[in-house]
């Protein structure tokens, strides 16, 4: 063979072999391109998905640890739980019920899923002791994220009404003698 036909032989076979090169490197940059839309899109997908308890999962609100909580716990269980005692969350609740009005069942509509003030008043308070996230409220009170927001918000703007000019809603330091017990 020719050196001069070797030579143009072997700057082709350069040409071809730079040419795969380049094309392996741009295949490979592409996967990795697709890779991070593709993860990228996902991410986006999971951030705007909503994440809550369905109904399903849930007890009824009649027979949620809130209603065992209000029917049977003693005055620690709700200092731990509201900060109030149970003879204060009832001073509280009877003035609070006066504010907000829970439609009767016979009405026209859905039947609301809490029916007692004291289910209303309930989560707003432990909202506020523990700063419970909304799932866990969901589970303690048994109702979907969907009626929770909605008590919440229609709860805290009745409690606010309720404590304007309430006596005993002040704020208050105990004595030194009764700090000392």
């Amino acid at each position: 063979m020719d050196p001069e036909d070797v030579e143009d032989e072997m700057d082709a076979f350069l040409w071809v072999s730079e040419a795969y090169v380049k094309h392996e490197e741009d295949v490979c940059e592409a996967r990795t391109e697709l890779f991070e839309m593709l993860l990228q899109d996902e991410w986006g997908i999971a951030m705007h998905s909503q994440h809550y308890i369905t109904v399903q999962c849930l007890d009824s609100p009649s027979d949620s640890a809130w209603m065992q909580l209000y029917e049977r716990g003693n005055d620690l269980n709700f200092l731990n739980t509201t900060s109030l005692t149970r003879a204060a969350l009832s001073q509280l609740l009877r003035r609070f019920s006066q504010f907000y009005r829970i439609a009767p069942a016979s009405s026209r509509g859905r039947p609301p899923k809490l029916r007692y003030h004291h289910q209303v008043l309930g989560p707003i308070l432990c909202f506020y002791v523990g700063s419970t996230e909304n799932s866990t409220l969901c589970m303690v009170f048994g109702v979907p994220s969907s009626t929770l927001s909605r008590t919440l918000r229609r709860a805290e703007k009745t409690l606010a009404k309720t404590l304007e000019g309430y006596v005993p809603a002040r704020i208050a330091w105990p004595s030194t003698a009764r700090q000392v017990e």
